[in-house]
């Protein structure tokens, strides 16, 4: 965009940054951080795309006194990490998240379309599967979800609940990152990634279900598979956003674009990096044991999905 787009586009919420920082309210001082740090980023923006001096100078000035009041703020009353990490999560986070919505959408469908399309197929096609995942990957998610065992999930050789929330951080985030990371192949690394996790999960649940352990692995995935799966479609879409900046980076060059996507990207691998943590902590301390009853389990979920849904759809939105 020219510089008269740019600065019609940012002309309100820079108002708003001003007006904040010369009244000092308590309810405004909240609004400043973040509209300080948008404010950094198009200077940023302004000065690389090499505008007028005057744009400039105004946008640092306005910098230079949110700094100031930010800092300042921050001096006598020191917000705790706790409640900015709070406030990321409920209102920043799930606000940038629909902005994103056409990402998370096409990261969505590239995920849930081959893994309902996996469970279903092997419904009626069983032997299908082995032309999916390996016999002895099959053989190992067997004995993980036998009914006999006393504790559902990950091998054998992990046996305290630590180990298991080890074992599942770190499987989650691998897959996010490939998620990630793929984007920097012009999205197409994204989109494999999603695919192939898709239908790998896909088929692993539809096997089990298919030979009768449906019920110890539904049960075992209940409590967690909301805030997990959203971690994946949060981190494809992140990935689908660095490639669309490097595919179609508009009139700007191309390192423009990666820098403006990326910064908002940044948020949604946040949120992912939440709810993946969130997500193994439930797998390790609550799916894991098969003490707790099978409807206690979904009930468990159910609540878990509509926390998850609710926070993605109505964090962050302003009343009237």
């Amino acid at each position: 965009m020219n510089e008269i787009e740019f600065a019609a586009r940012h002309e309100a919420e820079w108002s708003e940054l001003a007006t904040a920082v010369e009244k000092r309210s308590a309810t405004d001082a909240r609004e400043v951080p973040r509209r300080f740090r948008r404010a950094v980023a198009e200077l940023a923006v302004a000065r690389d795309r090499q505008y007028r001096t005057s744009l400039l100078d105004r946008l640092h000035a306005l910098v230079v006194a949110a700094h100031f009041a930010v800092h300042g703020a921050r001096a006598g009353t020191r917000r705790s990490a706790i409640g900015t990490l709070w406030r990321f999560f409920v209102e920043e986070f799930p606000a940038e998240a629909r902005r994103q919505w056409p990402f998370l959408a096409a990261s969505a469908a590239t995920f849930f379309g081959p893994f309902l399309g996996a469970i279903v197929a092997l419904q009626f096609f069983p032997d299908f599967v082995y032309y999916l995942v390996s016999p002895d990957a099959l053989a190992n998610f067997q004995s993980m979800y036998d009914p006999a065992n006393p504790r559902f999930g990950a091998g054998r050789e992990v046996d305290t609940d630590v180990m298991m929330f080890g074992f599942y951080i770190a499987n989650n985030v691998r897959i996010d990152l490939q998620c990630l990371a793929g984007g920097v192949f012009f999205g197409l690394g994204t989109l494999a990634a999603l695919l192939y996790n898709g239908i790998f999960l896909g088929a692993i649940a539809g096997h089990l279900t298919q030979i009768g352990y449906g019920r110890v692995f539904w049960g075992f995935v209940a409590g967690h598979s909301a805030p997990e799966l959203l971690g994946v479609v949060l981190s494809g879409a992140a990935g689908l956003m660095i490639g669309y900046a490097l595919v179609a980076p508009g009139r700007v060059s191309r390192m423009v674009a990666l820098r403006e996507r990326g910064r908002q990207a940044t948020t949604l691998i946040y949120g992912a990096a939440l709810f993946t943590s969130g997500a193994a902590v439930i797998e390790a301390f609550w799916s894991s044991r098969a003490s707790i009853p099978f409807e206690a389990k979904l009930a468990f979920g159910a609540a878990t999905a509509l926390l998850t849904l609710s926070l993605l759809f109505l964090g962050g939105r302003r009343g009237p």
